[in-house]
């Protein structure tokens, strides 16, 4: 291998990332972010832990990034002790996070300056995924950068795409999420519908799986959470929420118009706004059955 990876943000997705990485032989170093016990988790793995993204970077070749948003993506990459002050001309930064195209190529510019590159490369997968070393990335880039990390991408991933230029990930995520959070309220309408008239959800998740009304909603989501009535995350709301009004902000950038998208986006900042942020994004379903009366695993 021979790499050495630097990984900041270890949280639900960026902990068995990192840990596929080490599995995968490559020498890591890592710092505190948030929550000290992943980070420990991982030293005790065989990864070294640094004091800083800086450090991390001074430590790396390759430093890659999984945070929630933008400002913490900035911070880390751009601000005081951050990742762009320990690199070095060659460098490279991947960013795994879901944020702006906007600010991703905003970031990009910068670390440029310093003879660095930067790769952005959103997955798809979830915690499942990410575990499984199964996510689909899309990376965004220049294309030499992408090929020389390959080996990054396979030990964490199963299918790899370069999609275009710095940014052109996050576009790509961006619009897999949009039509993710459509299909979720779609199954959800219709498997209230369902249950309320008196089909099994379990018949009814069959048949819709063979027939033209399949999505991944029905095949990855509702056996984990909506036919089991639990909504441990998984992908948070709150997420969703993010990734929702990040894509709905690039549409209207742009003069496309989201009729369904935007309606999709005022259920989903509805449930959250019920408190509901921190469970999975398919907690949706609870708004739907709560009013039809019946939950979908089964009739109150």
């Amino acid at each position: 291998m021979g790499k050495k990876i630097g990984f900041i943000g270890v949280g639900t997705m960026g902990k068995p990332m990192a840990k596929n990485l080490l599995k995968a032989g490559f020498e890591m170093t890592t710092c505190m972010h948030v929550n000290p016990v992943p980070v420990r988790e991982l030293e005790e793995l065989g990864a070294k832990v640094a004091s800083s993204p800086k450090e991390v970077a001074v430590l790396s070749e390759v430093v890659i990034t999984c945070l929630p948003d933008a400002p913490q993506v900035e911070e880390v990459i751009l601000g005081p002790n951050g990742i762009l002050e320990g690199a070095t001309p060659g460098s490279i930064i991947i960013d795994t996070s879901t944020i702006s195209p906007l600010a991703t190529q905003r970031i990009a510019a910068v670390v440029a300056q310093k003879g660095c590159k930067m790769l952005d490369a959103p997955m798809s997968g979830g915690e499942a995924g990410a575990i499984a070393g199964t996510l689909t990335f899309m990376v965004g880039g220049d294309k030499t950068a992408f090929e020389a990390c390959r080996d990054i991408f396979e030990a964490m991933g199963k299918q790899i795409y370069h999609v275009g230029d710095v940014g052109m990930g996050e576009v790509l995520k961006l619009c897999n999420n949009l039509m993710l959070g459509i299909n979720l309220l779609g199954v959800c309408e219709a498997f209230t519908l369902g249950v309320k008239a008196g089909l099994k959800a379990e018949t009814l998740a069959e048949v819709v799986g063979v027939s033209s009304g399949n999505s991944a909603v029905i095949e990855r989501y509702l056996p984990r959470t909506i036919l089991r009535n639990q909504y441990k995350p998984g992908f948070m709301l709150d997420l969703m929420c993010k990734d929702m009004g990040l894509a709905l902000q690039l549409a209207k950038a742009l003069d496309i118009p989201t009729l369904v998208g935007s309606s999709t986006g005022q259920v989903l900042d509805l449930v959250q706004g019920m408190g509901k942020g921190r469970d999975d994004f398919t907690v949706v379903a609870t708004l739907y059955q709560d009013v039809a009366g019946v939950t979908i695993a089964g009739k109150k």
